[in-house]
């Protein structure tokens, strides 16, 4: 579901969570925004009513509570976790869910914004954090059934431009600081207090928590915050990352030793707990990872664009590519009990792969894109995208007349 923005004149490929646009998020140049998928294609008309919108209307969108729907109604939903035993789903309009019966059914959140949500995590069994666009951050104490916002735009904005103010005088105090880097940093203060007084907004994109007080923020344009303190408090670490071009980081994992983000033009960086410094990792791809997952030990995956994913067991310090049948975008991955992986993006089915065995996919209940996947189950996953919240029971045996075979290629790489 990968997509190309052009910001000014140069062409970058992009999450699909930051492609789905909120109204409100019209400080990037969205007009340009190329479909170039079966998922993108088919939310795009969606969202072509931005030039007659209001500024009072956008305006609402971050501060209007997500109206009340019929939870069985499908509707688009782009990600899911599990809190204990309650799963937990972020999706367009502000709409959160939650289930107690592994997906069957669900209940709707009380949340006091109807931006589109694009990405979940739990913290502790009762607490859990929420991100979305226009600067959304929202958590919760009572396992997900009410949502207070815990930063906006406005905030953001103030922590970044505070940011890059101590940072230029740190370095105008210090001699040894070359002229280059106090140009830099005075160019980077100076659009950071832009941003500030013509209240741009910024797209969040993945929020995860190793504990109940350490927590990371993931946005567009290298943008990310971290808390030490349970959220009462909020630092950005955007130089801190090595992040120079300032890509787009689309996700973050914790394996048992390491965090790692990946992103935009296949960014990686790691940083060993313990560990003030970031890492650039050398990655194996050029073209862009939309998520990341750790599976146990030092053993790490990250996935994006047509079909390419890659597995690490050394922590990133080396990746082998997993021969995918198909060149589609990945968006999200489960992993079973027994070591199956079970992949999900803009293809409308499930791909498994079980340890040892070749790839085979596997039909949805209903055919349609999907985002995240979690696993409910030692073989039964639960997955949301342009369809809803789908339930699946992963079969040990490909259906007839379903085969893995390559499907058609998508541009870009």
């Amino acid at each position: 579901m990968a997509s190309s923005l052009s910001l000014f004149g140069c062409t970058r490929w992009v999450s699909p969570r930051f492609c789905l646009p909120s109204a409100k998020s019209l400080f990037y140049p969205l007009a340009t925004i190329c479909a170039r998928s079966a998922v993108y294609a088919a939310l795009l008309p969606l969202w072509l009513c931005f030039s007659s919108i209001s500024q009072a209307a956008l305006e609402d969108r971050s501060v209007h509570p997500a109206a009340q729907i019929n939870p069985a109604r499908p509707f688009l939903q782009i990600d899911i976790t599990a809190l204990g035993a309650r799963l937990l789903s972020v999706g367009e309009h502000g709409r959160i869910l939650f289930s107690d019966d592994q997906g069957l059914s669900w209940t709707q959140a009380k949340v006091p914004v109807s931006v589109l949500l694009t990405a979940i995590d739990g913290a502790t069994e009762a607490a859990a954090w929420a991100v979305g666009h226009d600067g959304i951050l929202l958590k919760t104490l009572d396992r997900g059934e009410t949502w207070q916002l815990a930063l906006d735009g406005a905030a953001i904005n103030q922590l970044v431009a505070d940011y890059y103010q101590v940072l230029l005088a740190r370095a105008e105090s210090d001699s040894g600081s070359s002229e280059e880097m106090l140009d830099e940093l005075r160019f980077r203060a100076e659009d950071a207090l832009i941003a500030q007084q013509d209240k741009m907004l910024r797209t969040l994109l993945d929020v995860a928590f190793i504990d109940a007080d350490r927590g990371y923020v993931l946005g567009a344009y290298g943008l990310i915050l971290a808390t030490q303190d349970g959220g009462q408090s909020w630092q950005p670490m955007i130089e801190e990352l090595g992040n120079l071009d300032g890509l787009h980081l689309n996700a973050i994992t914790f394996t048992d030793t390491a965090i790692l983000i990946a992103g935009e033009a296949g960014a990686l960086f790691r940083r060993q707990f313990g560990d003030d410094a970031w890492e650039v990792l050398d990655s194996p791809y050029q073209g862009s990872f939309f998520g990341a997952q750790a599976l146990g030990g030092d053993r790490l995956l990250v996935f994006g664009l047509r079909g390419h994913a890659f597995i690490s067991d050394d922590g990133g310090d080396s990746w082998e590519s997993l021969s995918l049948p198909l060149n589609r975008t990945l968006t999200g991955v489960a992993q079973l009990s027994d070591g199956t992986l079970v992949f999900v993006g803009s293809f409308a089915a499930a791909l498994v792969k079980p340890p040892s065995q070749p790839f085979r996919m596997q039909r949805l209940p209903i055919p349609a894109p999907s985002m995240s996947i979690v696993a409910v189950t030692d073989d039964r996953v639960v997955l949301v995208g342009l369809a809803g919240a789908q339930t699946l029971v992963i079969t040990s045996v490909s259906p007839p007349g379903l085969s893995a075979k390559p499907l058609d290629a998508q541009q870009g790489n």
